[in-house]
């Protein structure tokens, strides 16, 4: 971490710091800090200002060598990682179920690999809402880091031998181009590869390498560094607390971050007021062992929800802040600084070879650890639930779509429309929340009617048709503008889950148009969200635990209750007939059902029904959703 007047920079391991903390926060409680995640993105300028910067100058004195770049590079990364990654593999074998762990098995590959980024991003389909609780999900960044680590070298090489002088515009292209990729796909619905993808991040090393080789020096004045600085700062700070988890990422909205970040390196090339605040000691131990803090912090968090507290209390909060520090430090001293001091010493491929073979171990254990997690339950009947194939309930890239489909072409009007003249014909349209209805009211109609499904997720079918993916919102234009024109429904059944109270009135207006061209329309509210997948919280549970009570610990029955009172008072609208889940599951004590009477849970997931548990509330509420007077 040496800059080009070989003093040691402090200042950036006191960003390390800041950057590491803000991460940490986010994955406690993100409502203290809802851009914390950013933090891996200050991460990413700063590694290109120190790899690409390390690179130009070994060639300048032309003692680059790929070799011992590589060498490096594994002595500094791969001890900590393996000790993090061994670790936690022992926890998941008695922590994970079944499932999880062939996953977990997986990811380990993908982690030690250095692909875990696109691993995870394989994982980000639809019906997968429980990536959050991956032990590994936080090593895709440092995936993105590796690959960025294997082909830029041969880039820095290549242009050296060959242009040199094109250094800086061959770098400000490829950023450019990373940039506006990353862009394209936020904007074309594929924003989850645009955030895991290391070509869609490119962009943000590059800013920070473009200082360490185009600028070099900086001999401005100190105040207009002091400025630069305490500019860098405050759009960090402002980001951090600005962006959420919603604001569409990377593409052009990283741009702020990365250059908040840059503005701090490059002040830092002279001392000024910001260098000395980044390089208190407190920052300075931090910044020491921001990567372990960072490798530990992930798997401390998911574990603990997993096993003990889905809802976090501010003492527990402060107890996984204070154990990932702890446990950060300790990896940071006895791991870190003991290897790295060994690179220094001397170049010893015995130890080189120790750590590949160790990788290679802990992948091997990973691949036969799998088969052995069914000795944790013995509850089958709930078990089977968390493999549950929701894709074929929903009728998913046909009457469904989801994330993953690119084209409404994908909607199938020849499967999916079921309308026949002369018969009572029955529409269900609206987001997952409607789809996971359509197999349990399919298996209620009687002879003489027919259900049309129309449903895409991540949607807010109201107008303006403007809150959901392009071909979520190009599914319900067709609906709205040509299909039930078209053909009249009798019945229009709607339900979706992401709405909140300020949609009340635009919900109101859609229900008004949509009955100028139906008899009637019946709203079904959102069920409640759980922070994990019930069926795994059933399975928690004791002898002595009421299956009830779950929503206490892990549900937010409190917000369901203020939207499904909403909700009612808005739609208290002639022909409209809204039907509150919320009080078809929970009593007036506030015990609400999780199983059904068989014991077959009503969730697969955190707020998704199973066909048993969508029977189980359709038909306590069957004669206000079918006509048949």
């Amino acid at each position: 971490m040496y800059e080009t007047v070989h003093h040691f920079r402090w200042d950036i391991q006191g960003l390390r710091a800041i950057a590491v903390l803000s991460v940490v926060i986010f994955h406690i409680n993100p409502n203290l800090l809802p851009g914390g995640y950013l933090g891996v993105d200050i991460f990413f300028v700063i590694s290109g200002y120190l790899i690409l910067g390390f690179i130009w100058r070994d060639l300048e004195r032309n003692r680059f060598t790929l070799a011992r770049f590589y060498a490096k590079r594994l002595y500094r990364l791969a001890p900590a990682l393996l000790a993090t990654v061994a670790a936690t593999s022992i926890v998941a074998y008695f922590v994970l179920l079944p499932s999880e762990g062939a996953i977990y098995a997986k990811s380990v590959i993908s982690v030690l690999f250095y692909y875990s980024n696109f691993f995870f991003y394989s994982q980000s389909d639809y019906f997968n809402s429980v990536m959050e609780f991956y032990p590994l999900l936080h090593t895709w960044s440092l995936s993105v880091e590796e690959q960025f680590y294997i082909l830029f070298p041969f880039i820095l090489l290549y242009t050296y031998k060959k242009r040199k002088g094109y250094i800086i515009p061959i770098l400000v292209s490829i950023g450019i181009v990373s940039l506006f990729v990353g862009q394209y796909l936020i904007e074309h619905d594929q924003k989850s590869l645009a955030f895991f993808a290391s070509p869609t991040r490119f962009f943000q090393f590059i800013i920070g390498g473009l200082i360490s080789i185009g600028v070099q020096k900086n001999n401005l004045g100190k105040g207009i560094n002091d400025i630069f600085g305490v500019l860098g700062l405050t759009i960090l700070g402002a980001t951090l607390y600005l962006y959420t988890s919603l604001t569409p990422f990377p593409g052009f909205n990283a741009l702020l971050p990365s250059f908040g970040a840059a503005l701090v390196v490059f002040s830092g090339l002279n001392a000024n007021y910001t260098t000395r605040f980044l390089s208190n000691p407190l920052f300075k131990w931090t910044g020491n062992a921001s990567y372990s803090i960072y490798l530990w912090h992930w798997p401390i968090i998911v574990f603990y929800k997993l096993q003990f507290s889905p809802i976090l209390n501010f003492m527990e909060q402060f107890f996984l802040f204070v154990t990932a520090l702890i446990l950060g430090f300790a990896s940071w001293w006895f791991i870190e600084e003991k290897t790295r001091s060994g690179y220094l010493r001397r170049f010893n491929v015995f130890y080189l070879h120790l750590g590949i073979s160790a990788l290679f171990s802990i992948v091997i254990y990973a691949l036969f650890t799998s088969a052995h997690f069914k000795h944790q339950t013995h509850k089958e009947k709930i078990l089977k639930y968390l493999d549950y194939d929701a894709s074929k309930e929903f009728r998913a890239s046909k009457c469904f779509l989801t994330s993953a489909d690119r084209s409404v072409d994908v909607y199938s009007k020849e499967e999916c429309v079921a309308w026949q003249r002369g018969k009572k014909n029955y529409l269900l349209i609206g987001d997952s929340h409607a789809a996971h209805y359509y197999r349990a009211l399919k298996s209620m109609l009687q002879p003489g009617e027919t259900l049309t499904q129309v449903t895409a997720s991540g949607c807010i079918p109201v107008f303006p048709l403007k809150w959901g993916s392009h071909v979520c919102n190009q599914l319900h234009s067709w609906a709205f503008n040509d299909l039930i024109k078209q053909k009249h429904f009798d019945t229009v059944i709607v339900s979706m889950a992401n709405l909140n109270r300020t949609n009340n009135e635009a919900i109101r207006q859609t229900l008004k148009y949509i009955l100028k061209y139906t008899d009637r329309v019946v709203y079904i509210g959102r069920t409640m969200r759980y922070k994990q997948p019930v069926p795994r919280l059933l399975l928690g549970l004791s002898k002595d635990e009421d299956s009830g009570k779950l929503h206490q610990k892990a549900g937010d029955y409190d917000y369901t209750l203020k939207l499904d009172t909403s909700m009612q008072k808005a739609l208290d609208m002639p022909n409209v007939t809204y039907i509150s889940t919320l009080n078809l599951m929970c009593t007036k004590d506030k015990s609400c059902r999780t199983l059904t009477p068989v014991g077959i849970p009503l969730y697969f997931d955190k707020d998704h029904l199973t066909k048993e548990g969508a029977l189980y509330i359709l038909k306590q509420a069957k004669d206000k959703i079918f006509d048949r007077k």
